[in-house]
């Protein structure tokens, strides 16, 4: 699948730009979303916002819990383009499609083209939802993506996404970066960074 971003555009792209700013005022009002360590998330230049991912609303959550000092590009499984709407609202608000029954090259590359701009992305080292709220095993991709890029990683927790019906404050808070400072071609290392970051991300 070819992935094809608008370089060339802000980078917020439109529809990020209209509805994420009223998507967190509409959670602010409604169920008390809570955000905290804004501070550590840098203001411009690579960064990658790493999270846990228990609910399908984290990536949005994640986003606009970033937006008063960032916009985020996403890594997104590919079976969600094909869903129609769904599909399309990803490809506008910046998502990259992911093939994760392969090495998607693809991906990758235009995930390093992100970082290499300047630009934050958000992705969730487990690569799919954990059940229950338990951690899983995250994936060496984003030490690999630390590792080639430089960028800093951001650990995010999201809390009560799993609690969707219920009243539960969601919340979402950053913690301080963390620098991979390891050889990406070692997968080993990328490993253990990643879970590193995980372990991180489950102490906010």
């Amino acid at each position: 699948m070819a992935i094809e971003l608008d370089w060339e555009e802000d980078a917020r792209p439109f529809l990020y730009r209209t509805a994420g700013p009223w998507g967190r005022k509409l959670l602010i009002a409604v169920r008390g979303f809570r955000v905290t360590g804004l501070e550590h998330i840098p203001a411009d230049g690579a960064v990658l916002i790493a999270s846990n991912h228990v609910s399908f609303i984290d990536p949005p959550l994640v986003g606009w819990a970033a937006l008063p000092v960032r916009s985020c590009r996403y890594l997104a499984k590919m079976e969600l383009f094909r869903i129609p709407g769904v599909g399309w609202f990803l490809r506008h608000v910046g998502a990259i499609a992911l093939d994760r029954s392969r090495g998607d090259v693809a991906a990758v590359r235009t995930a390093l083209e992100v970082l290499a701009r300047g630009r934050c992305l958000l992705i969730f080292p487990e690569g799919t939802r954990a059940r229950h709220g338990r951690p899983l095993r995250p994936k060496s991709g984003l030490g690999f993506l630390a590792g080639k890029s430089g960028a800093p990683v951001v650990p995010a927790r999201v809390i009560n996404t799993d609690h969707l019906c219920s009243l539960r404050p969601l919340e979402v808070r950053f913690g301080a970066p963390l620098h991979f400072t390891g050889d990406p071609a070692d997968r080993g290392q990328c490993q253990d960074f990643s879970q590193l970051v995980m372990e991180r991300i489950f102490s906010l």
